[in-house]
């Protein structure tokens, strides 16, 4: 697996609450290290990086300057799948679908993981 560019490490309450809802959605979770301490989780999509989770108490001692942050986030992550029709119809059921609109002729369907961030999804595109 290929590194990304930037990798989002995710504060979240509870990472196996967490894990469990993302795979629900078709996301492959990996152990981030051999530290049976530290719950940081790699999260795959389509066997592809997505992103990283980690218990919000335990990435606060890791980077004391998050010492306030609340969990969740201002702003969101989008996720490009394969087939947007198929997939929105699969996961509208689990989800808490916040917002629905195109821009451009693309589809987005907006929602929320249990910590409150926002995830956008959208069709996958040439090159992506």
């Amino acid at each position: 697996m290929s590194s990304p560019v930037i990798a989002p490490c995710l504060g979240v309450t509870d990472t196996d609450v967490t894990v469990a809802f993302y795979e629900k959605l078709g996301f492959t979770a990996l152990p981030g290290n051999d530290d049976p301490d530290d719950d940081l989780r790699v999260l795959l999509f389509e066997g592809r990086f997505a992103l990283m989770v980690h218990r919000a108490e335990h990435l606060r001692k890791w980077l004391p300057v998050h010492k306030d942050t609340p969990v969740g986030a201002f702003g969101m992550f989008y996720l490009g799948v394969e087939d947007f029709d198929a997939y929105v119809e699969r996961i509208r059921p689990l989800v808490d679908v916040i917002k629905e609109t195109a821009v451009g002729g693309r589809e987005i369907l907006y929602f929320t993981d249990p910590d409150g961030y926002v995830i956008g999804v959208n069709q996958r595109q040439e090159g992506e």
